[in-house]
């Protein structure tokens, strides 16, 4: 038997109109015959967490009840969206002919694994007069539950249960503040436009490469995971292409005598001049060579002129600086730590943080991207730093020198998103349950929670500026003053010098300005420029996150806030897992890199797919429909649709293409063209919006003062 959903919507939403509760709470529209209420849970274990919390003691099969109250619970996505051969025989069989396949009403239906529990739902909500959605508080939660309620034609009443962590404390908190369901109703429409453009980017694409390829190796694309593989390619290009350049450094040692009269030297560094120009490099090459001197005559000439000479001291000052304590964590600030201390893998992070939220109810929801506390939870500051206590009591002597009134930057309204950082509960049950790995995690988040109660890090920071004539000579030193809340993180600082590379420097002779000191003797170093790092999974997902940061581009850094990423923070891992299993990518000693079948599928595709900046767009006009900032899902869907069947055009007549730069060879403008609205030069951008996304035009290098360009 199948289920499947054929509500018509392929570009337009239609909804159920699920009956609301008034502002007491009291039921709109209530079917005399439904008795219950029930709330529908993302997965069983999180099912028991809340029927305990209500009162719904009595177990049944695939839920509990009690005092007028159902619980159950889906088991991920019940449903998925069928393939392009459930809407069409002739689809079972690829050919480049039937592309683009754009479903006009969409349709799901039941995954055989979890059939049963789709009907024990089924058959509860006939029973019911109103349902509390009581998924995970995210997009994808929405979406599990919504999706269900709509296959089954629910018509009740319907709240939201917003819940941050699932211990006991924590759920009865947010039962006592359950939400309209209208609220997150666009988390909803984000899941549905984010589902819907997978599939025409993944089924459609996939196809299409796969049958070019010629050799039945499937070629899968992905929306997200192929800018995400472009990203590992062309960091493994850059190394390979490296070539190590020589430059020079040349060190001077001043002499100069201690408060006892004995003979110590000021180690300091030449400064080469930054206005001096290298031959012809890119710009990257440039930007990092311009700060290095490569002629080795140059240096040494340096060493000539300043042999025994005597410098003037210009600076010698010495500065007390401090710094706040780190903000809390977000999954992929956990994920990127837990990376560089034991190379751990981001899903794998990922499962060990559900664990300690899900399982052991020891931290709060893990698939956060906020580092910030709202105001309102200062006041459970003293009760979780107590419960620490309780399951850990080495770490007792610790907090009793916490400043529990502190209150750090991380309590900040303004910065809260639909979640809070991830920090620890009030559960007291200890920690003997669990294993290595998730004791690791556990601290991580309880010493950076803790760590907000303890004073800035202060060190004094030193600088000496030398001249012997025209050269200028640098030495700086910092000095570490209070520890503050560094003494909560740095567990092991002989482990943590080994992994950030650093020791602490020496403090610095006293000197005054204006001193004159003897330059003793000069050393030159040969030194070489060292290639890019392969990516780990932490490092990769921290270039998936700041892809926002990143955008050199004008027209795109106008469109694309800083925050935009590839993925979301719930995603990125397994976008990871996925091209591990597909084979795009390996890893080696902890560093991934791009397999022979990686590397061609990104050549094969067209730039406009693999291009993480565009991908990010996408990703946040998905967080736009989510929020409910002037996105929807029609206009999205549309621009999918579009640049789909460009590139399928692309593909099926690759001399024709509108996707490549011969598109515009015939227009009257070129690049490198003087603009005839502001006289600077033209060049070739591509459209990020619009019914022409993903095709080539000419515009004026000077937007957005200049808005000149030409298809």
């Amino acid at each position: 038997m199948t289920f499947a959903i054929t509500s018509v919507y392929p570009l337009s939403l239609a909804f159920p109109n699920h009956t609301e509760l008034s502002l007491t709470g009291t039921p709109l529209a209530i079917k005399q015959t439904n008795t219950f209420e029930l709330y529908l849970c993302e997965k069983p274990s999180q099912g028991r967490d809340i029927a305990k919390a209500v009162g719904a003691n009595q177990r049944n099969d695939g839920y509990l009840q009690g005092k007028g109250l159902l619980v159950t619970w889906c088991i991920g996505h019940l449903l998925e969206m069928i393939p392009p051969d459930g809407y069409d025989s002739r689809y079972k069989r690829w050919s480049l002919n039937d592309l683009p396949i754009l479903p006009q009403n969409w349709q799901l239906e039941a995954k055989k694994s979890t059939r049963k529990q789709l009907m024990v739902i089924k058959r509860l909500l006939k029973q019911c007069h109103s349902v509390v959605i009581a998924t995970d508080a995210d997009r994808e939660g929405e979406t599990i539950a919504r999706e269900v309620l709509d296959h089954l034609k629910f018509q009740g009443a319907i709240r939201r249960l917003w819940l941050s962590a699932l211990d006991p404390i924590s759920i009865q908190r947010a039962l006592s503040s359950i939400r309209n369901s209208q609220e997150t109703l666009p988390l909803y429409h984000s899941g549905l436009a984010r589902g819907r453009a997978d599939w025409l980017i993944g089924m459609n694409l996939t196809r299409a490469y796969t049958l070019l390829g010629k050799d039945r190796q499937v070629r899968s694309v992905g929306r997200v995971q192929t800018p995400t593989l472009a990203l590992i390619a062309q960091r493994d290009r850059d190394i390979a292409h490296f070539k190590a350049e020589s430059y020079y450094e040349v060190l001077a040692f001043f002499e100069k005598q201690d408060t006892n009269g004995n003979d110590e030297f000021l180690e300091t560094k030449w400064q080469f001049p930054v206005s001096t120009t290298h031959s012809q490099k890119t710009s990257e090459q440039k930007q990092n060579l311009d700060k290095h001197c490569l002629d080795k005559q140059q240096a040494q000439d340096v060493i000539d002129r300043c042999r025994n000479q005597y410098g003037i001291v210009i600076n010698a000052s010495t500065q007390r600086k401090k710094q706040a304590p780190p903000l809390l964590y977000n999954l992929s600030g956990l994920q990127q730590e837990a990376s560089r201390r034991w190379g751990y893998g981001a899903q794998e992070v990922l499962n060990i943080a559900q664990a300690l939220y899900e399982t052991h109810k020891l931290t709060s929801y893990p698939r956060s991207d906020c580092e910030y506390l709202p105001l309102s939870q200062f006041n459970d500051v003293p009760l979780i730093l107590q419960a620490l206590c309780k399951n850990e009591t080495s770490l007792c002597e610790l907090i009793s020198h916490a400043n529990q009134a502190q209150r750090s930057r991380v309590w900040n309204d303004k910065k809260i998103t639909a979640h809070h950082a991830i920090i620890p509960t009030q559960a007291a049950s200890g920690c003997g349950r669990l294993n290595l790995k998730e004791r690791n995690v556990y601290d991580l988040i309880r010493r950076r929670y803790i760590a907000q109660f303890f004073p800035d890090y202060e060190f004094d920071q030193s600088i000496i500026i030398v001249n012997i004539g025209a050269d200028h000579f640098k030495a700086s030193g910092r000095i570490p003053r209070v520890r503050g809340w560094k003494q909560v993180l740095d567990t092991s600082p002989e482990r943590t010098k080994k992994i950030t590379g650093k020791v602490a420097d020496k403090e610095l002779p006293a000197v005054n300005k204006g001193e004159q000191l003897l330059c003793d003797h000069l050393k030159l170093e040969d030194k070489l420029t060292k290639p890019p790092k392969h990516f780990t999974e932490g490092t990769l997902i921290k270039a998936m996150e700041t892809i926002g940061s990143q955008v050199s581009d004008k027209v795109m850094k106008k469109i694309l806030r800083e925050t935009a990423g590839l993925g979301t923070q719930a995603t990125r891992a397994n976008i990871i897992q996925t091209l591990f299993q597909r084979k795009f990518i390996v890893s080696e000693k902890k560093l991934i890199k791009a397999t022979a079948l990686g590397f061609s599928l990104v050549d094969a595709v067209p730039e406009t797919i693999k291009d993480p900046i565009l991908t990010a767009q996408w990703e946040q006009q998905l967080d736009d429909i989510a929020h409910n900032k002037g996105q929807n899902i029609n206009g999205f869907l549309h621009q999918q649709i579009s640049l789909l069947k460009s590139i399928i055009h692309q593909v099926k007549h690759p001399t024709t293409s509108v996707n490549t730069s011969s598109a515009i060879q015939n227009n009257q403008y070129k690049a490198g063209d003087v603009c005839p609205d502001c006289g600077h030069s033209l060049e070739i951008r591509q459209a990020v919006r619009g019914p022409k996304i993903g095709q080539n035009y000419i515009g004026c290098c000077h937007f957005p003062e200049c808005r000149f360009y030409s298809w």
